[in-house]
């Protein structure tokens, strides 16, 4: 209505002259008592009254006033949802400072807000009880490759698609052959090719945090729930690198059959072991004589690269070998520095998870593993969150997808502490 009288030419007019008079009451060109008594205020503008004017004036306030409400309710909307969307100095304007205190993680907010911060992550399963976290995928991944050692030995090849990795070896040669000038030329051998397919099998960690202590304590037992996850990652990835039964789960090394037999006369997916010659035991003389043996019976090729794999109770009995001239062919390296320490030349992994010095026991591995393995993994980690199935509790579903197969076995090795 307000708005509408505005638009008239007459009351146009008379908000201008009573600015001008205004301005020159201000200077003393005109008093302000004498605009009023003398009716001044109305000369020229048409039948306009005093009362008409104070009416409009006071609509004009009304308005915006309620303009002004209307604005400071959008601005407390706007800084609320920053609030649940923990973004930093989101707000302004009217009403708040905007100064939200960011979260330090995005899991510690997910948890928090009972998964109800649809905006951070994406997707939502057929119950609406979940909500997937993709964007901790990497820093979870890089808890399990610093904690893992199966990491240091196999690069992981990622996968955006499909569930498995294939790819042909050749397991024989050509044979090339030397003739004379005019000799018949025979036909040479033809190599063989092996289709090498390694699958993703999926492992997952799924811990429990009551909404209460998610609430309370910040950021602290969430992160304390993310690293046993990553551990877990790591400890079921180094188990299944050794012990994997090959169902669900990758195929481990101890599982895969052993032979004492040379690389020309093996059948391939076979792994050639050297005995020590007693069973659990080093030989009870020229007891380096088979780790020498693991050493030299792979090829030049693989071992430039090869490196020795053992437990620190395997690694202690290592240590204690010497030579003839009483001196230790085991090397320290120096702690100081990050130099691992080194059989042979060749530098040592411990891996704890690794089999142990017993009967028929396969306690030290040396290969190019590399060669030896191929590791896929789809790319990124996922976490899911439930607030709703165990409530009051909060389920946090972590789970990756790996793969490891044993795609060479002519490139690694290992000591049998058997008598054959």
């Amino acid at each position: 209505m307000f708005l509408k009288q505005l638009r008239e030419p007459r009351v146009f007019i008379t908000l201008l002259t009573i600015g001008v008079l205004l301005i020159l009451s201000s200077f003393g060109v005109v008093e302000a008592n004498n605009m009023t008594e003398s009716g001044m205020l109305l000369a020229g503008v048409g039948n306009v009254g005093i009362a008409e004017i104070t009416d409009m004036l006071q609509k004009q306030g009304v308005e915006f006033e309620k303009r002004f409400k209307q604005l400071d309710r959008l601005d407390k909307e706007m800084l609320e949802i920053g609030k649940k969307a923990n973004r930093k100095n989101f707000g302004g304007g009217f009403g708040g400072s905007g100064q939200v205190e960011e979260s330090k993680s995005d899991l510690a907010s997910l948890i928090r807000s009972r998964g109800e911060v649809k905006g951070m992550f994406s997707g939502s399963g057929p119950d609406g009880g979940w909500t997937s976290a993709p964007v901790l995928a990497e820093g979870i991944g890089g808890i399990v490759r610093n904690a893992s050692a199966l990491r240091e030995l196999v690069t992981f090849i990622p996968m955006d698609t499909g569930d498995s990795y294939e790819e042909l070896i050749s397991t024989t040669l050509v044979g090339a052959k030397w003739v004379g000038e005019t000799e018949s030329r025979p036909t040479t051998d033809t190599p063989k090719l092996v289709k090498i397919t390694t699958e993703l099998f999926e492992e997952y960690a799924e811990p429990v945090i009551s909404q209460k202590l998610a609430d309370d304590s910040g950021t602290a037992m969430v992160d304390f729930l993310v690293n046993e996850s990553s551990i877990s990652f790591a400890e079921a990835e180094e188990l299944a690198l050794f012990y994997g039964t090959g169902v669900n789960q990758p195929r481990g090394l101890d599982t895969i059959a052993t032979v004492e037999t040379a690389d020309d006369a093996r059948a391939w997916g076979t792994i050639e072991h050297i005995p020590t010659g007693a069973a659990g035991a080093f030989a009870a003389t020229d007891a380096f004589d088979a780790v020498k043996a693991v050493f030299y019976k792979l090829r030049a090729g693989y071992r430039k690269n090869a490196v020795w794999v053992c437990n620190s109770a395997t690694a202690l009995e290592l240590s204690k070998l010497k030579d003839g001239q009483d001196n230790y062919l085991w090397d320290d390296g120096n702690v100081k520095d990050g130099t691992p320490p080194t059989l042979l030349g060749r530098p040592v992994v411990i891996c704890e998870i690794s089999p142990s010095i017993a009967a028929d026991a396969k306690a030290l591995w040396f290969g190019d593993w590399n060669q030896a393995l191929r590791g896929i993994e789809r790319t990124g980690n996922k976490v899911l969150l439930d607030p709703y199935s165990e409530k009051p509790n909060v389920v946090v579903y972590v789970y990756r997808r790996v793969g490891l197969s044993l795609r060479n076995s002519n490139a690694i090795k290992c000591l049998k502490f058997s008598v054959s």
